[in-house]
């Protein structure tokens, strides 16, 4: 590593060249880089999801899950599968090993899906979904308007959605929630008695018009034209003049003008029965979700995406009101910013340590310079490895701040050694940096041996904490080439060379003298005076030496129990959610009026800023959809950034906790981080449903007791309520 120091200052000119270079392309890179939470992960899961409304969920766990979970199986890749049979949903999960390429798996799943449709009931259109972080919505919004939800919904389709998709980076926009429309054809009884027709006819006529179909060529001198007959149907007055031609052309009123749709029944557009109802502070609303793509950068999105709101709901009119329930934006832009809050405070704070300990400025200067070369050359190093900014690089930047100065200031401090001995400046340095080099590069390689293994441990860790690893890696090898090239050459620049101890016209002075004379003085420096006695007892008494380390060492592995752990810690979320789950078979109407309950509770609280409640099955502010059926309305509470989250949310389920009768009540505050969550799942299996009703409520029963443990719930769905026609 010497080679490099002779090297660098045999070519001061290109060192600085690269120095340049490195500092401009750093700061272009350090601008370009994505801002993200947390680096992207893509779960290696698909599920597949198939819905069938109406259907119970044992009729779905045999007609469905069973078909498709045997055949998903033999999927190339698969480690375990699950199925979750629902009223009215089927939900396979197949899980795959992490690296696995989910593009090609999910070609397969497809194929397996075609293979088994057969065998599936014939409404039933399964869909396949691949996990990924990035599938998580950027922003999610509630959108309401004075104007019937069936007709915003179609506005917002027509007009909204395109609006959002043309943004740069979107992947999709859509809209969900609120009921759909159907034509409704009501047949007159007497009408049809009187033209000698039956409802098959009116079906009859619907099924053999309003398409087009090609019926041959006609030509016409030296042009040829094709034929095609029908007419679409683009009204209900279309549908009203379809003519019915009756099954048995022996009967009939024997009318000159052809008997129609219209002259027989009532035809009219009416709203779909509400399956589902989505409310946002106490007004009904449909959900807008915006997804971006991979290599899309999430603030500059989200921040595109907020500042063409009012164009949107100026070009909605109607009074809509487009409302952001969840944005990812705030959470990075906050926790971006607080992490370089802390890393300017650590460069600060080394440079002044410097300072007070090398009591030279042109020597910390050029010491501190290794600390943003050292950064910028990492930034470098993650737009080529294809990183991002998160809280997770910037945390390994954070630490690698206090560490990549360790290198120069050891090179720089000996350096100033040698030059007060009074040597030749060239000789000073290289002499200084042969003694050190070795030192500094095995201290280097050896902190880089405790973080570089963290980019090789597999699943979920290995995912989340090699972008932290590998940065970690590269700051600190950047610091080891800058204090062996650019140091060095910084020094011969700016360090003067210090005044000889000795008077160097005294014929009496030799270089022995002067180096004598410099280190009399360093023995007399305060630092030395404070060490060396100490070093001294320490020599003398190495037996309680050795006991006093151990017991610090004894010390601090009996605190790790005390310890708290989790994946990624409180990222400083201002939401939370609850859920409200009432007896089985409760109506759509009973579980909304016992929501409005806790809306009301959630009303008395100022920290409070939105609130938006669920009810049957839609989208949730996550990205989730809600199928647990009427009997659960599903709360997404949006807070105060200023607000104490924990405080809050301890006093939001003391109030909650005195509501009687409003069903179960759990809060989940999502505190192991963003996409994760700091709850216990346990999974039980048992051959029987009965069993498995035992076992849970007596898992329930028993994990009520453990100390830290609150909301425990079970997803075990108590038996629906239904009418068995035999």
């Amino acid at each position: 590593m010497f080679r490099l120091a002779q090297l660098s200052l045999g070519n001061r000119a290109l060192i600085a060249l690269i120095t340049v270079f490195a500092a401009v392309f750093g700061v272009i890179t350090m601008g370009s880089l994505k801002q993200e939470l947390i680096p992207s992960l893509e779960f290696p899961q698909i599920t597949v999801v198939s819905s069938l409304p109406g259907a119970s969920p044992e009729y779905l766990d045999k007609q469905v899950s069973e078909p498709l979970e045997s055949a998903l199986s033999g999927v190339e890749g698969v480690e375990s599968s699950s199925a979750t049979s629902s009223s009215g949903v089927s939900t396979v999960s197949l899980m795959f090993a992490y690296g696995t390429d989910l593009d090609r798996a999910r070609g397969q799943v497809d194929r397996a899906i075609s293979t088994v449709r057969p065998l599936l009931p014939e409404d039933v259109e399964p869909q396949s979904l691949a996990g990924s972080i990035n599938d998580l919505p950027v922003v999610f919004m509630a959108v309401s308007s004075d104007q019937p939800l069936s007709e915003l919904g179609e506005e917002l389709s027509r007009l909204t959605v395109p609006r959002l998709q043309k943004v740069e980076g979107v992947r999709s926009a859509e809209v969900t929630g609120g009921a759909g429309q159907h034509i409704s054809i009501l047949p007159r009884e007497e009408d049809l008695v009187a033209e000698g027709l039956a409802i098959g006819d009116i079906v009859d006529a619907l099924e053999n018009n309003g398409e087009l179909f090609p019926i041959g060529t006609l030509e016409e001198g030296e042009r040829s034209l094709t034929i095609q007959a029908g007419s679409p149907i683009a009204s209900l007055d279309d549908i009203r003049a379809l003519p019915i031609l009756p099954s048995d052309s022996g009967t009939g009123s024997g009318a000159a003008s052809p008997v129609t749709i219209g002259s027989v029944a009532e035809v009219s557009i009416g709203d779909d029965d509400a399956t589902s109802i989505t409310r946002t502070n106490g007004v009904e609303t449909l959900a807008l979700t915006v997804t971006k793509v991979p290599s899309a950068d999430t603030v500059t999105l989200s921040n595109a995406v907020t500042a063409l709101l009012p164009e949107l709901e100026a070009e909605l009119g109607n009074g809509a009101a487009i409302t952001v329930i969840f944005d990812q934006a705030p959470f990075i832009e906050r926790s971006i910013a607080d992490l370089t809050t802390e890393g300017l405070l650590g460069l600060g704070f080394a440079v002044v340590v410097i300072l007070v300990f090398l009591l030279s400025a042109r020597s910390t200067l050029v010491t501190a310079v290794s600390i943003p070369l050292s950064l910028l050359i990492t930034f470098i190093g993650l737009w080529a490895t294809g990183y991002s900014l998160n809280i997770l690089t910037l945390g390994a930047l954070t630490i690698a701040i206090g560490r990549v100065v360790d290198d120069s200031i050891v090179v720089i401090e000996n350096i100033k050694r040698h030059l007060s001995y009074g040597e030749d400046k060239r000789s000073a340095i290289l002499t200084a940096i042969r003694e050190v080099a070795g030192a500094i590069t095995a201290s280097t390689l050896t902190t880089v041996a405790v973080f570089a293994p963290i980019a090789f441990v597999g699943d979920l860790a290995g995912e989340l904490f090699r972008p932290f690893a590998l940065t970690v890696t590269i700051a600190l090898l950047a610091s080891l080439a800058v204090s062996l090239t650019i140091v060095p050459v910084l020094a011969y620049w700016f360090l003067p060379r210090t005044k000889p101890a000795a008077d160097p016209s005294d014929p009496a002075a030799s270089a022995a003298d002067q180096r004598y004379l410099a280190e009399e003085k360093e023995q007399r420096s305060w630092l030395q005076r404070a060490y060396l006695p100490i070093l001294r007892v320490t020599q003398h008494h190495p037996v309680w030496t050795v006991v006093a380390g151990v017991l610090v060492l004894a010390g601090t592995v009996a605190l790790v129990p005390f310890m708290q752990t989790n994946l990624l810690g409180n990222t400083g979320q201002n939401s939370f959610s609850i859920s409200q789950r009432q007896q089985p078979g409760s109506s759509l109407e009973n579980t909304v009026a016992e929501a409005e309950r806790v809306e009301a509770v959630l009303a008395r609280f100022e920290d409070i800023r939105d609130v938006q409640v669920t009810v049957g099955n839609a989208s949730g502010a996550l990205g989730a959809r809600f199928s647990a059926g009427a009997a659960t309305a599903q709360f997404t509470v949006t807070t105060e950034e200023e607000a104490d989250q924990q405080e809050l949310q301890n006093e939001v389920r003391a109030a909650l906790n005195e509501l009687e009768g409003a069903g179960e009540i759990s809060l989940s505050s999502q505190q192991g981080g963003f996409g994760t969550s700091s709850t216990v799942d346990i999974n039980i299996t048992a051959p029987e449903p009965d069993i498995l009703t035992e076992a849970s409520d007596a898992v329930v029963a028993a994990l009520q007791g453990v100390p830290g443990a609150r909301d425990v719930t079970s997803n075990l769905a108590a038996a629906q309520p239904q009418v068995q026609v035999s």
